[in-house]
């Protein structure tokens, strides 16, 4: 698979983890974990190959997450701004919460990754597997 389109699925994958991450805060932690693993084995599986794959999965997942996060500051700015004082701090404070989380993220992407490949490697195309019903012996 083209590697653009296998960035663009883990990215939008580490959006949908980063947001899931920040609107269910008491879940964060596990959010993080699986989002990480989810988006490194599909990173694996897709591309096959072990370098690129580690690379491509921990960007996808960094950068999905970080930006997940900072839509959750832009949509709570309002509310942070109502805050005299504290409400900028907040928002620098999330943006920070933001990026240690999309770089946890990458790290657990770097586990998912080998596990990917190694079972996107043993799974065989269609056109290689060998075929349920022989042919017709021939006269």
């Amino acid at each position: 698979m083209k590697l653009g389109v296998v960035w663009l699925i883990g990215f939008a994958l580490g959006v949908v983890f980063g947001l899931l991450t920040f609107i269910g805060a008491g879940l964060g932690v596990y959010w993080i974990l699986i989002g990480g693993l989810v988006i490194g084995f599909l990173t694996g599986f897709l591309l096959k190959q072990m370098g690129k794959s580690l690379g491509f999965g921990f960007l996808s997942a960094f950068l999905g997450f970080t930006v997940g996060g900072i839509i959750v500051v832009v949509a709570l700015a309002p509310f942070l701004t109502a805050i005299p004082f504290l409400g900028g701090f907040l928002g620098i404070l999330i943006v920070i919460v933001a990026v240690v989380f999309g770089i946890g993220a990458g790290i657990l992407a770097l586990i998912g990754a080998p596990i990917g490949v190694l079972v996107g490697k043993r799974m065989a195309s269609a056109a290689q597997r060998p075929s349920a019903i022989a042919p017709p012996p021939s006269m």
